[in-house]
C-alpha cells in the first residue's frame, strides 16, 4: 500500500536534457536582436502582382541558415555611443535628449556603415560577428514566411499601421518602433530610413547566391551598394518586400541608415 510513494523519481542525464537557446539577445550598448530560424524563400519579384520587372528577375529559391537581426534600425544613441558622433539631420544639439537619441541614425554611407560594423566588433571583442545584412538575409526577414507585396500582406491600405513614408509623416524621421512590427517581430522594416546591406548591385538575379550569402565582386559587379525598405518620403512602391534601392558606397542622406545582423551565437 503506497508503494508508488517510495518509488524514487527517475532522474535524466544532463546530457539528454535539450536546452533551447534565447531567441532575444540585447547586446552591450542595448541593442535588442531576434533569432530568424533558417529555412527556404523565394526570393525576387512575384509575377502574379505584375511588379518589379528586370531588376528583382529571376525569382529563385534561396536557402539560409538562422541568424541573428537587430528589431529595430540602429539608433542615433547606439552611433553616439561608439563613434562619439551623430552625424544625422533630424537631431536636436544633444543626442542624450529622448527626442532625438531614439530617431534612427541617418547621413549614413555605406564606408560609415561598414566602419560602424568593424567598431562593434572590436567594442565587443569578436571578429566578423557583427555583419550588415544580405540582401537575401533583409528580403527573408520581410517576407516573414510568405511572398506577399508587403511585409505585412498585399493591400497598400495598412501601411500607415506598418509603415513611415511620404503619407504617414511629417516629412522626418520617427522614433524607432512606433509602427507595428512584421510577423517575426521586426521594426521599422517599411520606411523611416533605407538600410543598407552588405552587397553589390547587380541588374538582375542571374548568378547571385543560392545560399544568402552577400553577392560580392565579380566581372559583373557595378560601383553600387544595395539599400533595401524605403524611407521616411518614398512612396509605397518602394515599400514592396522585393523592391531593391542602390546608391555609390560614399553617398550619404537624411534618409539612409543601416540595421545590423549576427552570424553567429551570440551566447557562446
Amino acid at each position: 500500500m503506497f508503494d508508488f510513494l517510495k518509488k524514487k523519481p527517475e532522474i535524466v542525464p544532463v546530457s539528454e536534457l535539450i536546452v533551447e537557446t534565447p531567441r532575444n539577445f540585447i547586446n552591450s550598448i542595448g541593442m535588442e536582436f531576434l533569432y530568424i530560424d533558417g529555412g527556404e524563400f523565394t526570393m525576387g519579384r512575384n509575377p502574379q502582382y505584375g511588379e518589379g520587372g528586370e531588376v528583382e528577375s529571376p525569382p529563385h529559391t534561396v536557402k539560409l541558415k538562422g541568424f541573428w537581426i537587430s528589431k529595430f534600425p540602429v539608433t542615433q544613441e547606439q552611433y553616439f555611443k561608439l563613434t562619439r558622433v551623430n552625424p544625422s539631420y533630424f537631431k536636436n544639439d544633444k543626442v542624450e535628449e529622448e527626442s532625438s537619441r531614439q530617431h534612427p541614425v541617418e547621413q549614413v554611407s555605406w564606408f560609415d556603415a561598414k566602419a560602424y560594423v568593424e567598431l562593434i566588433n572590436r567594442y565587443e571583442g569578436k571578429t566578423h560577428f557583427y555583419a550588415l545584412p544580405s540582401e537575401a538575409q533583409w528580403e527573408y526577414v520581410a517576407k516573414a514566411g510568405g511572398n506577399t507585396r508587403f511585409t505585412f500582406g498585399d493591400s497598400e491600405a495598412q501601411l500607415d499601421e506598418y509603415a513611415v513614408y511620404e503619407y504617414s509623416t511629417n516629412a522626418k524621421t520617427a522614433v524607432v518602433g512606433e509602427k507595428l512590427p512584421n510577423r517575426l517581430g521586426i521594426y521599422d522594416l517599411l520606411g523611416n530610413v533605407w538600410e543598407w546591406c552588405e552587397d553589390d548591385f547587380f541588374a538582375n538575379y542571374m548568378g547571385a547566391p543560392l545560399d544568402g550569402s552577400p553577392r560580392i565582386g565579380g566581372a559583373e559587379a557595378e560601383s553600387f551598394k544595395v539599400r533595401r525598405g524605403g524611407s521616411y518620403k518614398t512612396s509605397y512602391m518602394c515599400l514592396r518586400s522585393s523592391f531593391r534601392g542602390y546608391s555609390r558606397p560614399d553617398y550619404a542622406s537624411n534618409e539612409t541608415g543601416l540595421r545590423l545582423v549576427i552570424n553567429g551565437n551570440p551566447f557562446q
